[in-house]
């Protein structure tokens, strides 16, 4: 899985190359060739306004599409190639849904030209050797009715800009929202079963090659009020890419995850991670949190990155937990609570610990969930090969605790978190107070 920090708000005109050095700082390695760095939504707006101001030297990408790559080259690209930063994923200009709803825009003239910066971009994305790019479907001014007919030309365009340059780049369509007097509801791909037959419809079209794929928008969907897991596992392996930001379910933003919290989470998480665990998600996940990096002072703005960097590695960790549980061939386990019990329910049948232990010595010897607690001094007669997998929320403690007794084994930590059983498991042992025999998990 790529972590990947999405380029637009986070990278300026004014200290591009500083930007950059701190997206490298915080431990991010990719970013996004994106569009978005130098035409944002609101230029759309003002695309078709003739008194608009216009700042005299600057190129307006909007009035002069052809220039795209140039300009990007000179705001940021070529700065990231010299500072190491890779730019595997590409994104064109987005249009804000409410533009439509601006009574002076050209809703033609607004659409020919995202067709025509999203051809400039796909060619900039081919040069650099991105592996995808993100296009929105068109959907402003549009009936449903004309909307498959609209975008299957436009994306067969681009697949044959892709061809023509020999090129295996991916182009990933997304899940949108349309803007309805002020509120968000369910636009072109928002439903899964939409999504892949569009997909799939594309993929025929384009021949051999499976040109075209999806990228998910958690976003979005938090803004149509959608099971983010119900939408994800249908797609499958066509999604190749994830956006994620926290908003409150109401207004469309980019905050850093978990921040979005006014009266309790908006965004579920659990669902997300649920769904991308269950397809073996392993494709580009993209951290979105201009809004929040925006509104912080210069100072801080740093941190707020290597915190983003944090959290996509929590995320990656919970969504690869299959992944980690197979890695070893032989395992124990440390902890003999409700993490170990969570354990043994999903994994314990096809990957069965030797044994689990526990610092208590008043459960050494006893049989839990199939399972022998030891003594951690017996660690020691371990194998150099067998895994230990902590299963407690002490996972520092006990890390450092196992580096003192001179082990040599791989340690890896293990959370029941996000498990399927997780919340259900409670439910019982609620019921059932004696079945919560056990350290803490």
């Amino acid at each position: 899985m790529k972590i990947i920090c999405r380029s637009a708000g986070i990278i300026g005109n004014l200290r591009p190359k500083q930007n950059i050095k701190d997206i490298l700082a915080a431990g991010f390695e990719y970013s996004m060739l994106d569009a978005a760095v130098l035409c944002s939504p609101q230029e759309f707006k003002n695309l078709v306004i003739n008194n608009y101001k216009r700042e005299k030297g600057k190129v307006y990408l909007t009035e002069n599409p052809e220039k795209l790559p140039e300009e990007m080259n000179k705001a940021f690209v070529a700065s990231a190639k010299e500072l190491g930063l890779h730019l595997p994923v590409a994104m064109v200009p987005t249009v804000a849904a409410e533009t439509i709803h601006s009574k002076k825009t050209d809703i033609s003239k607004v659409n020919d030209t995202l067709k025509q910066l999203s051809k400039e971009t796909l060619r900039l994305a081919i040069a650099e050797k991105c592996e995808s790019i993100i296009v929105p479907p068109i959907y402003l001014g549009l009936s449903p009715k004309e909307e498959w007919e609209v975008n299957s030309s436009f994306y067969q365009e681009l697949s044959k800009i892709a061809d023509d340059a020999g090129s295996d780049i991916k182009i990933l369509l997304k899940n949108m929202t349309k803007d309805i007097n002020g509120h968000f509801v369910r636009g072109i791909c928002a439903e899964a079963e939409e999504a892949v037959k569009w997909i799939d419809e594309l993929n025929a079209k384009a021949g051999p090659k499976d040109r075209f794929g999806f990228c998910f928008d958690v976003g979005n969907a938090t803004l149509c009020g959608q099971d983010i897991k119900e939408i994800i596992v249908p797609i499958g392996d066509r999604l190749q890419a994830v956006i994620v930001r926290d908003l409150d379910g109401v207004h469309d933003a980019a905050l850093l995850p978990y921040t979005a919290c006014f009266k309790g989470q908006q965004t579920n998480w659990l669902s997300m991670i649920r769904g991308l665990r269950q397809i073996h998600f392993d494709g580009a996940f993209i951290m979105d949190f201009a809004d929040t990096y925006g509104n912080m002072t210069d100072m801080i703005r740093p941190s707020i990155l290597s915190l983003a960097h944090e959290i996509a590695e929590h995320f990656a960790w919970h969504i690869g937990m299959d992944k980690l549980v197979k890695k070893h061939d032989k395992r124990v386990l440390f902890g003999a609570g409700n993490m170990c019990r969570a354990y043994m329910k999903d994994y314990g049948k096809e990957y069965k610990p030797l044994f689990t232990c526990d610092n208590n010595s008043s459960r050494w010897g006893e049989e839990f969930c199939g399972l022998t607690i030891e003594n951690p001094e017996k660690l020691k007669e371990l194998s150099p090969d067998t895994a230990i997998y902590i299963c407690n929320i002490y996972y520092k403690e006990i890390s450092a605790q196992l580096k003192e007794m001179g082990l040599k084994n791989p340690i890896e930590w293990f959370s029941d978190e996000y498990c399927d059983t997780f919340y259900m498991d409670r439910l019982d042992m609620a019921a059932d107070p004696n079945a919560a025999k056990g350290g803490k998990s």
